[in-house]
């Protein structure tokens, strides 16, 4: 069968238009194809206000193990946590960003802990977040071997499953030692009203651990399991 070519222009048109019409079909295209690309490299936000919290800080180097210190590690892990959430459309802030502590001018011992922790828990009303998430490193002269150990606020209905979800992505982390999700009754917990986790990313008195949370790559493959069980339970609550 003989193939009749295609043509778009069937009538004569004034000079004007015949000038004006490829320009016309230009931006359409270009509109188009902006908003059809616009629509697949945006990712759609999930509900969710994600405080992160680098346990310790500035006067309180937290635990240390060979010149390592807990404060560190921890904010390490919170950059890429916070950059691995915001990637997932979840909106994030950070107590600190860096070596800085919130202890009262004056204070001493335990009140000056008090007054940090407090600090913490006032920045995360503030910011109306609506999950808290504190980063730690552990440090136990009776632990015989490492691993990450999510807890969660008994306070708030569903937590315990956010927990378990977290807790399982870790669980895939490259030689992670498998532990389980736990109540907690540590202050911060106890006072916060949104779902809240304490998460102990390692030991550092186990030496191989303590050599794996001392590098990027380690800190970046906690990050993402962390970012990933979080995304995971938030989906549960659409």
């Amino acid at each position: 069968m003989k193939r009749h070519p295609i043509f778009f222009h069937t009538m004569r048109l004034p000079r004007f238009r015949r000038l004006l019409l490829p320009l016309i079909l230009l931006l359409v295209f270009t509109t188009t194809s902006y908003s059809i690309v616009g629509r697949h490299a945006t990712v759609p936000p999930l509900p969710a206000f994600v405080m992160i919290d680098p346990g310790h800080g500035g006067y309180d180097p937290g635990v240390m193990a060979g010149g390592i210190e807990e404060k560190n590690i921890t904010l390490a892990i919170a950059h890429q946590l916070n950059a691995s959430l915001q990637a997932r459309g979840i909106q994030t802030a950070m107590t600190r960003e860096s070596d800085i502590d919130y202890a009262n001018d004056g204070s001493k011992g335990s009140s000056s802990k008090r007054s940090d922790l407090d600090k913490r828990i006032e920045m995360t009303q503030e910011q109306q977040a609506t999950m808290f998430i504190s980063l730690h490193i552990n440090n136990s002269p009776l632990a015989t071997r490492g691993g990450a150990e999510v807890f969660y606020s008994k306070q708030n209905e569903g937590t315990k499953e956010l927990a378990a979800l977290v807790q399982a992505e870790l669980h895939q982390v490259p030689e992670m030692s498998k532990r389980d999700s736990k109540p907690g009754t540590y202050y911060l917990l106890r006072k916060q009203d949104i779902p809240s986790l304490i998460i102990e990313c390692g030991y550092l008195n186990i030496s191989e651990e303590k050599a794996r949370l001392n590098t990027a790559d380690y800190q970046k493959q906690l990050a993402e399991a962390i970012a990933t069980g979080v995304e995971r339970w938030l989906q549960t609550q659409q």
